[in-house]
């Protein structure tokens, strides 16, 4: 071999049949600059077919010249940085040409000279003819390759065989039906005289994609080949001149104006294609002959973006079929060495730098838009890879250094573009020498793309797929149990057909369960380890089928399969009755009412689960925390609810037990992570992290977690399962409105009612902080100062507030909640006192505005039982009967008792009887109801009906009667009691007489 070096560089076959001629390239060692610039520019291989010299009028095809003399041309180039380096020409065949492969006879193309292309590159001479009868030898061009040189950089001497696929031209417009398009495989034996690498390594590389601009105006479209952008890296801060320092980083040139979905989804070199498109006078070059490891994703393109903030780029306004986007789909790469890493990650994880998108025409100094990419969110832990969608809006020069943006309003959708920033390992982390990839075969392709770390594997975990194998097996066995109470099935034959139907499904259930989950735990080797392993299936998934009817409850299956909705309702507003008695301070009727709920319900799961909500929002976490040790995991939808609450209970109990300050909150922050990272799909966990990460200014996290939840606002959300009145709804149950149509605002605010309903008031708090500039100051007081008197932060020292409001229905609704909230501060504070006067300022409520009473039924009912232990009965019946349903067959227990009391003390006996009634018309026994009924009846002189009440009072006699009716019953002068209880006696129209 030897090198040659000739003006045309242009060797003929005859020259190198007795030695194949060969090219070096210069490389300075461990030299960081020549790494990038091979890094970036692969090597260029182009094939030509040499057309001979004949008669203008002989019709000269490629079949007939490919026999002849000096048939190929092989041109070997890099890019401008690199220079050409040689062209070989051959008359032989490709196995003759330094290795090259050509395609045996009869493979080569039929296309027509005529035909061939006007390439200048393809094209030594451009084929001038000495007179009218001869056309001069001109060179035609056949396909191109490239390969990449970054393979090239070891500590070891690199000698290899290289295959260089090289591509035809696919081009639709220039095929016939006597053309052929192949594709030849060349080989080229490539080694280096020293190791390039010495005392150096690179530890990452850095790709750069930009992929397509949306929204563009008409006249870009036009200008499409015209247009350019380019990357610079900008300095956040201004320097002492008042000046940013801009560092141009490198530039993507050449658009292709096209419908969206018919874009070429392959990512080419940004070098290749760019060369080859200033030396071609065609628009368009085959992608398939730059082409990367890369490629674009159409069903998941506007998925996984991190937008600019604050901005509705109208995505969803985007007709992927009939709009047409500016295409790009180029790439660069670039070497990282440790140090730079160091650096980088510095400035990334300070906010130092961001990345300047510079949208030009022909000539980078003539900027037409911009836009900006913060890069902060490759300091998130594990975090390699992000596609930006940067907002590009007109450029106004402030400076002959450097572009600022332009404060023009935005247009109604905002144009903007999307680019891909991926590094091969992550910033966060100490990486490993890449170089080491280059010393294998195998490992060095790996280095060709940069794939997202983060990214969802197609690997299913197999503790998943055991989870849903017994989800579909229990609800196949409720479908069962279902089907055969509703039919009333005595035996198989009566409904065979179906039971056909449920025995197939069962079978393929068992079937992958078995080798899924007790095959695994049990590995078989023989028919008897086999029949044994069956065994403890069949003993497991019995005692599992037995728990289900269980749970249906033996003695009446039906209710659970036929009326669960309805027990759930009855179960949900017994706790919501429950609820109200311990809030207004009846204890002993609220303790007897929960025991009776909880030894008479059928449903344990859902009643557990509401005793669980109940703990939270009373601040009793240590109650909350037994049922998450004692529960077990089942197919409902409260899990994930569960397992949201369950890292609040363990937040809060570790803040009581934290060692040093900030533990419990650095493992709160770790288990919303690795929670987010579970529940991918749920944006409620990263809205969360992100008002965290901002609390302690984390910009990364803030990034990172931003990018999570704006590509989950359009997944629907998990459905929270039919809840009581929540304590924070008794408070503030209704929705107000943002002022504001920002759709974070709107989100987060969803999340905030998520948590606040859940008693998780501390991270409601947390988010509610970010949106209370939404509100309007009155709106938000009350908001903060429900989440402080849920918290137990209301003091001595808090400061109510009396905000005025105007004469509209809205303003007379927020004097309203203000004498609401600001009466519960009171109350909570026990200035029973101070709190009566907010309360009665409620009273003027009209009777007939049932909604409007409904929201403000905790202060009325706490009003109405103050007065009461005032013996003010007066404004205690007021209040009770502003608390009673405007609907008299609604049944509410505490305001239909209260009232009743209350007529009692005011001796208005006949109506406290209607009222005392209802109350007893109930789905659990109270036993007071019917005590006072009693003592009414005696009083009347209805011995008998007071007799069957007392009866029905002392029906359990393990459950206690309030003192008051034994005290009632002491004041009644035993003389004047009728002791004829056959019939009721008929009493003188004063009653009995009352001591």
């Amino acid at each position: 071999m030897s090198e040659h070096y000739t003006t045309e560089t242009i060797i003929y076959q005859n020259e190198f049949e007795m030695e194949r001629p060969a090219f070096a390239m210069g490389i300075i060692q461990d030299s960081i600059n020549d790494m990038n610039v091979f890094s970036d520019n692969p090597l260029v291989v182009s094939l030509y077919q040499r057309i001979p010299r004949h008669r203008r009028r002989e019709l000269k095809t490629v079949m007939g010249v490919r026999t002849s003399a000096s048939a190929a041309i092989i041109k070997v180039s890099t890019t401008q940085k690199q220079k050409t380096l040689l062209k070989i020409i051959s008359d032989k065949d490709a196995g003759d040409a330094g290795g090259v492969e050509y395609p045996e006879k009869g493979e080569m193309p039929t296309e027509t000279w005529a035909e061939t292309s006007g390439d200048p590159e393809a094209c030594f001479d451009e084929g001038g003819y000495d007179n009218d009868d001869y056309i001069e030898e001109s060179v035609e061009f056949l396909s191109r390759g490239h390969c990449d040189l970054l393979q090239l950089f070891q500590r070891k001497r690199f000698i290899s065989n290289i295959p260089i696929m090289l591509y035809a031209e696919y081009d639709r417009n220039l095929e016939t039906s006597t053309s052929t398009k192949i594709t030849t495989t060349s080989e080229w034996h490539m080694y280096s005289i020293l190791p390039i690498l010495k005392n150096f390594h690179f530890t990452n590389l850095a790709f750069f994609t930009l992929e397509s601009i949306y929204n563009a105006p008409e006249e870009l479209h036009q200008r499409a080949g015209h247009l350019g952008i380019s990357l610079s890296i900008r300095s956040t801060s201004a320097d002492a001149d008042d000046e940013f320092q801009v560092i141009p980083l490198c530039t993507f040139y050449g658009f292709i104006s096209q419908i969206i979905s018919e874009q070429n989804t392959i990512i080419v070199w940004e070098s290749i294609k760019r060369d080859l498109l200033r030396e071609s006078r065609e628009t368009s070059i085959s992608s398939n002959q730059m082409q990367t490891s890369s490629s674009i994703k159409l069903p998941r393109l506007f998925r996984a973006l991190l937008k600019t903030p604050s901005v509705d780029l109208k995505i969803n306004e985007i007709n992927l079929f009939a709009d047409s986007a500016l295409i790009n789909n180029s790439l660069h790469r670039y070497v990282l060495t440790s140090e730079m890493r160091e650096i980088l990650e510095a400035a990334v994880v300070h906010n130092q730098y961001e990345l300047l998108l510079q949208l030009y025409d022909e000539i980078p100094a003539n900027v037409l838009y911009e836009g900006i990419i913060n890069p902060s969110v490759f300091g998130y832990p594990n975090v390699n890879s992000c596609r930006f969608a940067s907002v590009l809006s007109p450029a106004v020069r402030k400076s002959r250094k450097t572009y600022r943006l332009s404060e023009a309003p935005a247009p109604e959708s905002p144009m903007f573009a999307i680019m891909k920033l991926c590094f091969f390992q992550t910033l966060t982390k100490r990486n490993e020498p890449l170089d080491v990839y280059n010393e294998n075969q195998m490992k060095s392709a790996k280095l060709q793309r940069c794939s997202d770390l983060m990214a969802p594997k197609d690997v299913v975990n197999s503790a998943d797929i055991i989870k849903e194998l017994y989800r579909a097996f229990d609800e196949l066995i409720k479908d069962v149990i279902s089907f055969i109470v509703k039919n009333d099935v005595i035996s198989i034959d009566d409904k065979r057909h179906n039971f056909c139907c449920h025995l197939g499904n069962l079978r393929n259930l068992l079937v992958d369960i078995c080798g899924s989950d007790f095959n695994v735990r049990m590995p078989t080797k023989s028919n008897i380890e086999f029949r044994e392993m069956l065994t403890h299936m069949h003993k497991e998934l019995m005692e599992r089928v037995e728990e289900l009817l269980i749970a249906c409850s033996w003695e009446s299956p039906s209710n659970c399969v036929l009326h669960c909705a309805s027990e759930q309702n009855q179960t949900r507003r017994l706790m919501e009755e429950y609820r109200n008695l311990c809030n207004i301070g009846e204890c002993v009727v609220a303790k007897q009412m929960f025991e009776e709920l909880r030894d008479g319900c059928n449903n344990k799961l859902i009643f557990n689960f509401y005793v669980f909500i109940t703990s939270i929002e009373n601040l009793n976490f240590e109650q909350a925390s037994i049922y998450l040790n004692t529960q077990r995991e089942t197919n409902w939808n409260g899990d994930y609810f569960v397992s949201l609450l369950e890292l609040y209970v363990n937040y809060k109990l570790q803040l009581k037990t934290e060692e040093e300050e900030g533990e419990a909150f650095s493992n709160l922050l770790e288990q919303l992570r690795i929670f987010g990272c579970q529940n991918h799909l749920d944006r409620e966990v990263w809205i969360l992290l992100y008002c965290f990460y901002k609390k302690k200014n984390y910009l990364s996290g803030m990034e990172f977690t931003r990018w999570q939840y704006e590509n989950l606002y359009d997944v629907p959300g998990k459905s929270m399962p039919l809840l009581p009145r929540s304590l924070f709804e008794s408070f503030i149950p209704v929705d107000f409105e943002i002022s504001g149509n920002i759709l974070d605002g709107i989100k987060f605010y969803q999340v905030f009612k998520t948590f606040a309903r859940l008693g998780a008031y501390g991270f409601a708090e947390l988010i509610f902080a970010e949106i209370a500039s939404e509100f309007t100051m009155t709106e938000a007081y009350l908001i903060n100062t429900t989440l402080k008197l849920l918290q137990g932060e209301i003091d001595k020292t808090f400061q109510i507030k009396k905000i005025q409001t105007d004469s509209s229905v809205r303003g007379r609704m927020l004097r309203y909640y203000q004498a609401h909230i600001n009466g519960n501060v009171e109350y909570s504070r026990r200035r029973y006192d101070e709190a009566i006067k907010f309360y009665k300022e409620l009273l003027t409520i009209n009777l007939t505005e049932n909604e409007l009473l409904s929201t403000f039924h905790m202060s009325l009912m706490r009003l109405a039982r103050l007065s009461f232990e005032n013996e003010d009965y007066e404004l205690a019946k007021q209040a009770y009967e502003m608390c009673i349903p405007y609907d008299k067959k609604e049944k509410n227990f505490s305001a239909n008792y209260g009232m009743g009391l209350s007529l009692y003390y005011l001796n208005k006996l006949e109506d406290a009887i209607e009222y005392l009634s209802r109350s007893t018309d109930n789905e659990i026994f109270m036993p007071d109801p019917w005590g006072y009924l009693a003592v009414i009846n005696l009083r009347l002189g209805r011995n008998k009906s007071a007799l069957d009440c007392w009866k029905v009072a002392k029906m359990y006699p393990e459950m206690s009667i309030n003192n008051r009716i034994y005290v009632e019953l002491e004041k009644i002068k035993y003389s004047d009691i009728c002791l004829l209880v056959d019939d009721d006696c008929k009493p003188d129209k004063h009653g009995i007489t009352m001591v």
